[in-house]
């Protein structure tokens, strides 16, 4: 089913979530991205195998600028040429989909890694 939106804006999105999954994933590990239509909703998930998310940080990674660095950086420093980035991914991210009238969430995140929901609206009728 088609979504309308702006192309520009949800290959970002999409791409920060991504990215983020493959930056943080160690080598052997696995990152899955799952999509489906649950009633008015498109739902995608993007789930890692990385060092996850640090329980005190979840509730700011979407705000501008905020770096979860302590377990993270692990990951950036073992590949050698990733940068760290600036905190704004997440954030660039979430102001996408509410700009879609969608929503981005961690739905879990612990040393086995982390999963992202994005959900935007199906349209109605089809």
């Amino acid at each position: 089913m088609p979504f309308r939106g702006d192309e520009n804006l949800l290959r970002r999105l999409l791409l920060n979530l991504v990215d983020n999954a493959i930056k943080y994933t160690p080598k052997g590990g696995a990152v899955t991205i799952s999509c489906k239509r649950d009633g008015k909703r498109y739902i995608m998930t993007v789930s890692d195998t990385g060092p996850g998310i640090p329980a005190e940080a979840q509730t700011q990674i979407f705000e501008r600028f905020y770096r979860a660095d302590s377990a993270r950086s692990r990951a950036e420093e073992e590949d050698g040429g990733l940068t760290s980035g600036a905190g704004l991914g997440l954030s660039i991210a979430r102001w996408v989909a509410e700009a879609h009238e969608g929503t981005l969430e961690l739905l879990h995140s612990s040393t086995a890694g982390s999963v992202f929901q994005l959900a935007l609206p199906a349209p109605q009728g089809n």
